[in-house]
């Protein structure tokens, strides 16, 4: 009964992530592009210690500018004040900008696409075999 779960739960993620797949495909299709640089790095504290968020100045085409503060932290900082990085947004709202990388454009799809393997190979490995072992 698990192993049906896990098949049926399998399908369902990797059908999430083909959604999501597309829609980051549809992102970047109607994206512009822009060079940010990390102005601050914001110290956050919490109770594993210091880390530090980079925040980004990202210069549009039109001369317009905004803030996009990034989703992680580390400590040490990854980012140096002054670094440049390429960002993808949609020119009618800036605010959903993704820093274009493999990962920041497609993070949620590799996550889900790599559980649902997982679990369709894990479910319906165990139907197979089961089929298999009752005709011996």
């Amino acid at each position: 009964m698990y192993y049906r779960i896990a098949l049926i739960f399998g399908i369902i993620l990797c059908f999430a992530s083909l959604f999501i797949l597309s829609d980051s495909i549809t992102f970047l299709k109607n994206s512009e592009r822009a060079t940010g640089t990390v102005t601050t790095l914001e110290l956050l504290r919490d109770s594993d210690g210091d880390s530090y968020r980079p925040i980004f100045a990202i210069k549009t085409k039109n001369n317009g500018v905004f803030i996009y503060k990034h989703t992680s932290s580390s400590s040490p900082a990854n980012w140096k004040v002054g670094e440049k990085a390429t960002f993808a947004y949609d020119p009618n709202e800036p605010g959903s900008a993704r820093l274009f990388t493999y990962f920041g454009l497609f993070s949620w799809t590799i996550v889900l696409l790599c559980t649902s393997i997982y679990l369709m190979v894990i479910g319906a490995g165990y139907q197979l075999s089961k089929r298999f072992l009752r005709k011996l």
